[in-house]
């Protein structure tokens, strides 16, 4: 009977020490699923962008920017210019007619916000329209439907 006993004495331990480590692992899989899904930002679940970060912004909201502020850049490189710029299509014709007078994304990217930073902003008129707004976005959904 005593080894019944000692046997028994013996396994308490062992079970506590795997029920710690199961605590571990469950806490460990709530805190990886809290990351990725709860803080998460959509079905994407990648970071939100830096507002100043024009070079992940896409090329078509670029060129919009250039076209709504006239800002007469040229028109950044497509897709296919991006797969002429090896040592082989450099050499070809399509290279040289296509690429003629325009500039990457990064240079589009950096000459937009060299004017975006340099636009004027009048931080009094900005919160009033801002405060106008939140106040009144009520007001007019309820009119809309009298």
């Amino acid at each position: 009977m005593a080894r019944g006993k000692d046997s028994a004495s013996e396994t308490e331990p062992k079970l506590a020490s795997s029920r710690t480590s199961q605590k571990q692992k469950n806490l460990q899989a709530q805190q990886e699923f809290l990351a990725k899904y709860i803080h998460s930002n959509g079905p994407k679940n990648t970071p939100p962008t830096h507002p100043l970060d024009f070079e992940a912004l896409p090329t078509l909201a670029l060129e919009k920017y250039n076209v709504k502020y006239g800002l007469r850049l040229p028109q950044p490189l497509s897709l296919t210019a991006d797969m002429l710029n090896s040592e082989l299509g450099k050499k070809t014709y399509s290279y040289k007619k296509n690429n003629r007078g325009k500039i990457s994304k990064p240079e589009l990217a950096n000459e937009v916000k060299k004017h975006f930073l340099a636009l004027p902003a009048k931080e009094n008129e900005i919160i009033t329209n801002f405060l106008y707004t939140v106040k009144n976005q009520e007001k007019d959904f309820k009119l809309s439907f009298k």
